[in-house]
Parts: C-alpha cells; structure tokens; sequence
C-alpha cells in the first residue's frame, strides 16, 4: 500500500475521534447518559453530521499533508495529536453553541481543556488504527 493511501486511511480516524469527542462531551456537559446522537446545533438548516465532517477536513489534510512527508513513527504519532487537537478545538467552536448562547474564545479553549479527559478517550479508536495500519519495515532474508 502506497504511502498517501495509508495515510488517508489513517486520517479516517479523525471523523470518528471528534463524533466520539462531541458525544463524550455532550453527556458529560448536560451530566446524562453516554448517547451516540449528536446535538442538534439550533440553527433550522443545519445538520450537525455535515458540520462534523467538514470541520474534520483540515485536520486531515494537514495529517495527509504532513504525514507523508514523516518517515519515523513517534514524529508520526505526533502529527496525529496535532490534528486530533486541531480538529477537536474546530469541534468545540461549532458545538459549544448547543451548551449556551455566547462563547469567547478563551472560553471555547476551556471548554477543550476541561474535556481533555474525553478527547483521550475518543483518540483511542483512532491512535489504534494509526497502529494497526502503519506497516513495520521487512526484514531482508538472505537465501
């Protein structure tokens, strides 16, 4: 498998770790059960699948981007953080509305640090098929 397809494979887990990043977050913030539905943004047009996944696109890319350019893993693994962060911190300005009216940013940054709990819970679907699917190098066999 060539570089960039493993590394659009891995970005895969960026969509699922801000869902399971939002609805951590959502049952933490109303303190009800862990619910696999996420909240409705309020607005009458908007769905809020839609505006998880776009807001998933630049961390993504910038995994893409950088990640086919890393050859060693921990750097790897670091890019991963990075956009999961970026991609979190994304989630919080656009579904920090569903928690009240007005949110600053030095709040919205709160709001991500208060759920670091949550976001390490929901990276680890991802940082687990970033493993399974990063590939150790052959060993050479001599015949």
């Amino acid at each position: 498998m060539s570089r960039v397809a493993r590394r659009l494979l891995q970005s895969l887990g960026l969509p699922l770790m801000a869902y399971l990043f939002i609805c951590l977050m959502t049952a933490q913030i109303r303190q009800a059960s862990f619910s696999l539905t996420l909240p409705s943004l309020g607005e009458p047009d908007s769905n809020s699948a839609l505006e998880l996944l776009l807001l998933s696109l630049p961390g993504q890319l910038l995994f893409v981007l950088a990640g086919c350019f890393t050859h060693r893993r921990r750097l790897l693994l670091g890019v991963f953080l990075l956009a999961a962060s970026i991609t979190a911190l994304l989630q919080c300005l656009v579904f920090a509305q569903c928690f009240g009216t007005t949110w600053s940013t030095a709040e919205t940054f709160i709001l991500l640090a208060s759920n670091a709990p949550a976001l390490l819970l929901a990276l680890l679907p991802g940082l687990a098929l970033l493993y399974n699917t990063e590939t150790t190098q052959p060993s050479s066999t001599i015949s």
